[in-house]
């Protein structure tokens, strides 16, 4: 199937209109947008359908620390906050949300990333979830494994002195065995750990935590016993010291969330985890040890060895029922479960269905209501009028009580259409704006809205709705725009007016003192879509040079260790510095590229971002109101011999017929999965791919936002250095809301 038919059908699935609820509000927008490294502006809009009180806040990860102050900005039908934050490990990765401190009204949030790399995501969450994961930076393979390899160590290093009972453990080896004798048992306690991990990654299954540390804390009692007493008298303890490690080993992955099943990265990276425990527990054996060398020569007392030998057994033995007694629970926000919704707020979003609210005041008996939409490239006039109204100005034979027959609704149309053309005019940036009747249709009133009657039917004249839209072409969004009525106030004594821009709406009333209607371009940004091509790069090398000196030592100890007559203190040495070559790896890295690899595509990961920047050029494409800007920009993301087919057909597709001629612009285009990648020999992939297509459409006073997912095989090819969309076959579609 060529590419043309696959944009016809995902434009036309993806953002045509269905049974949603009566009124619809644009979705919370939280843009998060890095402006140096490590520095993230955040800031989120709110439809003012929500009170301040209301106002949900974004969920940033834990690392990420506010900046400054926040600002509040009131603009007409939306709150929009901003705020500055310091997120030391970037947001790439990591779960970002929303909380609201009452119950969300159904209400859509519509995320945006973008970062220093030139990456961008996108994301529609759900009204029933709270976070969304970002996808991780694309920085390679390696790259991506030493920063996950760091963290790792950490990760470990902070269990150990974070947790008590490991202390204990320590010092209960120190009892038993000295300084040396004690890394040779966190030595025995490595191997257990490194035993666990193995077994891990073949059945892919964890323990609990506290069954974990409940074996070492029984572990603390048995040294402690051996401790007390005499060298003759005492059992090998290395045994001991291995199955503590051996059971703590298995709860590892409890550390490591993202280690899910057997995996040869999963089990690497516990490996490293426990790598940092080792090191921490050797740092600290260290430090106990010279503690103990110098206070012991100068205070010992026979009795100081023993105290400490019971204390130790004692607190393992409370360790241990304290843990045993532990219990898993949910804890409960009294404050934000007491909290209520607005009532009107409540009502609306019970009575309309999930992310249903309406722009514009709902007035049904107004003669005429007044619709301006100011769009990127496009004003759309959108004019409603009551037929029972208007007869003085339409056929004469219509009369109330009576009904417009087929054969007449053409020509009440047409003249109601010449009534909006007299009657209401236009300026835009000072200069007098001609327009196109785009449609004139009689409409219905349901649960989704106001909709063009989709089949004639004879209309009862008291009844009859007649909606006429104007389309005025612009080049980019214009700077004033003023809509005037002129001698219809004798049909109307006052005329209900909205004017809807991509931030905010703003309702007034007409009438013959006030019959104009003014806007300012107050946008705090540009809503004209960018377009950027998305080169064909070669893979790169990475080598992480501050690491470099760090596994030479430990090469050099590891070969020195078989000669050495302090074998176990050479190898604990060797341990603490591949730690540390791990630690310092992210911190310097050069990259070396590959020429040889220029558009060579294997991975899924790599495949899947590249269709992440190339599918949303398309969707932008076509936002241009001008077949020639149109068609330059989609042939950024489309080859040439398919350019023409996807311009006509995806420029029809993304009129919404069945919203009186509206278009779709489309907010969110985020690629989910990317499967079955195979290379092809001009250095593109085929793939099959799936993705979510987020948008939204306003007409008559509502805007509507909608979404599908698609399943699709998609052929990607590198042309002059650019990855463009070559053919594409729809396997499946979903409407998701």
């Amino acid at each position: 199937m060529r590419l043309k038919t696959l944009l016809a059908t995902v434009s036309a699935v993806a953002l045509s209109a269905v049974p949603a609820g009566a009124d619809d509000v644009r979705p919370v927008q939280i843009q998060i947008r890095e402006r140096e490294p490590g520095s993230f502006l955040v800031q989120w809009r709110v439809p003012q359908v929500i009170p301040v009180r209301a106002m949900p806040s974004p969920v940033l990860p834990d690392h990420c620390e506010p900046e400054g102050e926040r600002v509040l900005i009131e603009q007409a039908g939306s709150w929009i906050s901003r705020q500055t934050y310091r997120c030391s490990q970037g947001v790439a990765g990591y779960e970002v949300g929303i909380r609201y401190p009452v119950p969300n009204p159904s209400i859509t949030a519509v995320f945006t990333v973008e970062l220093l790399s030139g990456e961008r995501f996108a994301h529609a969450l759900d009204p029933l979830k709270e976070a969304w994961l970002v996808p991780a930076a694309n920085v390679g393979a390696f790259t991506a494994w030493i920063g996950d390899a760091r963290s790792a160590v950490l990760t470990g290093a902070w269990h150990i002195v974070s947790h008590w009972v490991h202390i204990v453990f320590l010092i209960a080896l120190l009892l038993l065995a000295g300084a040396l004798g004690s890394i040779r048992l966190v030595g025995a306690f490595a191997i257990g750990q490194l035993a666990a991990v193995l077994l891990t990654a073949i059945v892919g299954r964890s323990f609990g935590p506290v069954v974990a540390e409940v074996c070492v804390a029984v572990a603390v009692v048995f040294l402690a016993r051996e401790a007390l007493r005499s060298d003759v008298d005492r059992t090998r303890v290395d045994g001991l010291a291995t199955g503590a490690g051996f059971f703590h080993g298995l709860a590892l992955g409890n550390l490591l969330p993202a280690v899910a099943g057997p995996s040869l990265i999963g089990a690497s990276h516990l490996l490293v985890l426990a790598l940092g425990m080792d090191a921490a527990l050797l740092l600290l054996a260290a430090a106990l040890s010279t503690l103990n060398q110098v206070v012991a020569p100068r205070w010992n007392p026979a009795w100081l060895r023993p105290a400490i030998t019971y204390g130790v057994a004692a607190i393992a033995v409370a360790a241990t029922l304290s843990l045993l007694s532990t219990r898993g629970g949910t804890v409960q926000d009294d404050v934000a479960a007491s909290q209520q919704l607005p009532a009107s707020l409540a009502s609306s979003a019970s009575a309309s269905g999930a992310g249903s609210r309406r722009l514009a005041p709902k007035i049904v008996d107004a003669p005429i209501q007044s619709f301006l939409a100011i769009e990127p490239f496009e004003i759309r006039h959108e004019i409603q009028f009551q037929l029972r109204d208007m007869l003085t100005e339409v056929t004469p034979t219509l009369r109330r009580g009576r009904f417009v027959e087929i054969a007449q609704q053409h020509e009440v149309l047409s003249q109601l259409s010449e009534l909006a053309e007299r009657h209401a005019t236009l300026e835009i940036d000072g200069e007098p704006a001609t327009g196109l009747i785009d449609r004139a249709n009689f409409l219905t009133v349901d649960l989704q809205g106001v909709l063009p009657r989709q089949e004639a039917v004879r209309e009862p004249v008291d009844e009859a709705l007649v909606g006429v839209t104007l389309v005025y072409l612009t080049p980019s969004v214009p700077e004033e725009v003023a809509l005037n009525w002129d001698a219809v106030f004798d049909l109307a004594e006052t005329i209900p007016a909205t004017v809807i821009d991509p931030e905010s709406s703003r309702p007034l009333m007409l009438s013959a003192e006030q019959p104009t209607l003014q806007w300012k371009n107050e946008l705090l940004d540009d809503p004209i879509p960018t377009i950027t091509e998305v080169a064909v790069e070669p893979a790169q090398l990475p080598v992480p040079l501050a690491s470099l000196p760090f596994f030479a030592i430990a090469m050099a100890l590891g070969v020195s260790t078989w000669r050495s007559r302090h074998r176990v203190l050479s190898f604990a040495a060797v341990r603490v510095t591949l730690a540390a070559a791990i630690l310092v790896g992210p911190v310097a890295q050069v990259a070396i590229a590959l020429p040889l690899s220029v558009g060579g595509v294997s991975s899924e990961n790599t495949a899947r971002r590249i269709l992440a920047s190339v599918l949303p050029n398309v969707y932008r494409a076509l936002e241009f109101r001008s077949e020639a800007a149109a068609y330059d920009r989609l042939a950024v993301a489309v080859t040439g011999e398919t350019l023409t087919d996807v311009y006509l057909e995806h420029r029809r597709s993304l009129v919404m017929e069945e919203r009186g001629g509206a278009r779709a612009r489309v907010d969110a285009v985020e690629v989910t999965d990317v499967r079955d990648v195979e290379p092809r020999g001009d250095g593109g992939f085929d793939a099959v791919a799936s993705w979510m297509v987020g948008g939204n459409v306003t007409h008559f006073g509502h805007r509507h936002f909608r979404q599908n997912s698609y399943d699709a095989m998609v052929s990607v090819a590198p042309v002059d250095g650019v990855w463009k969309i070559r053919t594409i076959e729809v396997l499946g579609e979903e409407r998701v809301r």
